[in-house]
């Protein structure tokens, strides 16, 4: 006679299991949780994402190499050079930092990542802006229309990749049939679900 199982414990007999005995169980459920296969487009993305970040901050250094010996300490409305070289500084270490983070697959990526690509909009903004009837005004254009908001959208989109699959594999661990639930419905992962 096969074994009989006494089904899943209830709710009550869970409130009285110790942290560690619901870690534990947290632990083997999270194993046997089904996860979004790592596609070949996944696993690309990755390596664009590295590529783009790593090679931002090379190319980054030498474009602050060259800002800093041509642009001029001041200006009629300020202190060009500072504030440039400042700003891709920052540029640099926000790509550096979202790649170390892309590299070790942490969650933190989506922060760098984030905020990469909000700054990338913002210094396509201000060159484009700032360069208009300059005989830099087209190359200005050009590097925001073919680098600058490109990799913005790319970094965005990673985001937001990163997220759904996110919500797939907790939607899973909560006991529910993962759904295509737009990023705009979903709960905070930190709360319970259904409360407020």
């Amino acid at each position: 006679m096969p074994p009989v199982h006494p089904g899943p414990p209830t709710r009550r007999e869970i409130e009285q299991w110790t942290h560690d005995e619901c870690a534990q169980v947290a632990r083997v459920l999270d194993e046997l949780v089904d996860r979004p296969a790592a596609a070949g487009s996944i696993r690309h993305r990755r390596q664009l994402v590295l590529a783009i970040t790593g090679g931002g901050v090379l190319v980054l250094v030498g474009w602050i190499a060259y800002l800093t010996t041509t642009l001029p300490e001041s200006t009629s409305v300020g202190a060009w050079r500072t504030a440039w070289v400042g700003f891709d500084t920052v540029l640099i270490v926000v790509l550096g930092a979202s790649a170390w983070l892309v590299w070790h697959r942490r969650q933190l990526a989506v922060v760098g990542l984030t905020i990469a690509a909000s700054l990338l909009a913002v210094d396509a903004w201000f060159d484009v802006c700032l360069s208009w009837h300059t005989p830099e005004q087209w190359g200005a254009v050009a590097i925001a229309a073919l680098v600058e908001v490109p990799v913005s959208v790319v970094l965005a989109t990673t985001v937001v990749t990163i997220l759904r699959r996110t919500f797939f594999v907790v939607q899973q661990l909560r006991g529910q049939k993962p759904e295509g639930t737009s990023l705009w419905q979903q709960p905070v992962v930190m709360l319970s679900p259904g409360r407020e």
